[in-house]
Formats: structure tokens, C-alpha cells, sequence
């Protein structure tokens, strides 16, 4: 289940467009430069065959809409003129 541990920590981090280049802990700053800003991070414990479970609803999701948009286009053209 998602959500068994949750974790809110104090971090340093510097960002290099929209990675992430450097993690800083609170109290073990590796960091030379002071580039780092702090940021409170929220962890969440993923438990990974549930998300496997989504990623199988999300393709079988894809298929039906896929087939949904066929048969509309289908009945779309019966009505053209």
C-alpha cells in the first residue's frame, strides 16, 4: 500500500534545469558552494507491483479508448453526407 512510511525531511538540493545535481542531508552538507537552497522533501515508500498494476489499467484504458475513438469515427462517417 502506498503510504506506510511517510518521511518529511529538511533538505539542501541544487537543481541543473530539471535535475536534480546535488542532495544535501540537514546536517551533512557536501556542498563546497552555497548554490544548494533549502527545500522540506516529503518521502513516500513506493511499492512497486502496485504500480505495475496501474501501468496494465492505464494500457488496457489506452486499448478501449483507442477502440472507443474507432467505432465513433466509424458512426461519424455512416452520418456524413
Amino acid at each position: 500500500m502506498i503510504g506506510e512510511l511517510v518521511l518529511i525531511k529538511k533538505m539542501w538540493v541544487k537543481f541543473d534545469g530539471m535535475d536534480v545535481s546535488c542532495i544535501c542531508d540537514e546536517h551533512h552538507r557536501k556542498c563546497a558552494d552555497k548554490t544548494c537552497k533549502e527545500y522540506i522533501v516529503k518521502f513516500i515508500e513506493v511499492e512497486r507491483n502496485l504500480i505495475e498494476q496501474i501501468e496494465k489499467m492505464s494500457k488496457g484504458l489506452d486499448k478501449e479508448i483507442t477502440k472507443l475513438n474507432s467505432e465513433l469515427k466509424k458512426s461519424i462517417n455512416k452520418f456524413k453526407i
